[in-house]
């Protein structure tokens, strides 16, 4: 079973890709720099699945994609210096690092279950630089931890694409996730409004033409009045949505589950109406 279990989105953040295996004391040569806007997830799988398996999943997905891979690999030996070790991944982190406090235990584990991986991928999505960083290792005998970092070359403003289930397909198989920023609520409501309607259709034909996925549909504010509020008016956003793709469209409960998450992860900016305007937004995550 897969869980997300954290997730951050920034804009204009510097990040260098890893490309090549350690060559010194905490060194590797290989390097492209990117900026742009990061969005991360964090996953921990329990159940059958191996480490390797989810490195050749990933690798599989990405090629079928037309993305060009920079660097790839899968150790069992920690201290390899060759991509995919735990020694390699670490000196990735160290120029992208994640805050301490946020439980990422990718880079500790057992020292009988310290197998690991590392894929860099890069493409062009809509015209526009798009990488991904995926990253696994296993934690224990019976859990392993997955980082997915994807970078979009774009600043805020950004051409405006049309939102339907091709679209919302290429996203969910390029990055895991989609953000959608066209379902518009009453204010400081629940209701979608009648004009948002037609997304909420192409939701439920993204679920027809990706019969096995199943969605985390994560509500998100901007920073509007208090935490209190806005967590529970994402949370029932994200019900709301979920409650139409059921009743309307017969979209199985079971494949979908809401959260709300308020203004705690922002995309833009909270002290311009553009950046408010991003910020309001509902996201499909792949689970």
């Amino acid at each position: 079973m897969r869980k997300l279990a954290w997730c951050e989105e920034q804009n204009h953040v510097d990040y260098a890709i890893a490309r090549g295996p350690v060559t010194g004391y905490k060194d590797i040569d290989a390097w492209t720099e990117v900026k742009g806007k990061r969005t991360r997830l964090y996953y921990t799988i329990s159940g059958t699945v191996s480490l390797r398996d989810l490195y050749l999943n990933y690798q599989s997905a990405l090629k079928r994609a037309g993305i060009t891979i920079l660097a790839e690999g899968q150790q069992d030996k920690s201290t390899s210096p060759e991509v995919g070790s735990r020694t390699m991944i670490g000196v990735h982190y160290a120029r992208n690092d994640f805050p301490p406090g946020a439980g990422i235990d990718l880079l500790r584990g057992s020292a009988t279950s310290a197998g690991s991986f590392y894929i860099a991928a890069s493409m062009k999505h809509n015209n526009v630089p798009a990488h991904v960083v995926v990253s696994g290792s296993q934690y224990t005998s019976e859990v392993k931890v997955m980082m997915v970092d994807i970078i979009e070359e774009v600043g805020i403003d950004t051409d405006k694409v049309k939102v339907d289930a091709e679209w919302m397909k290429q996203q969910i198989e390029a990055y895991g996730k989609v953000a959608i920023n066209d379902i518009l609520f009453d204010t400081d409501k629940a209701t979608v409004q009648a004009a948002s309607l037609p997304i909420i259709g192409e939701i439920a034909r993204l679920l027809k033409l990706m019969p096995e996925l199943k969605v985390f549909v994560v509500g998100h504010t901007d920073m509007t009045g208090t935490l209190e509020h806005n967590l529970d008016l994402s949370k029932r956003r994200a019900a709301e949505v979920m409650r139409l793709l059921v009743a309307d469209h017969g979209v199985a409960a079971a494949r979908l589950d809401a959260h709300g998450v308020g203004p705690l992860v922002p995309v833009a900016t909270n002290k311009t109406e553009e950046g408010r305007q991003l910020n309001r937004r509902v996201e499909l995550v792949a689970r």
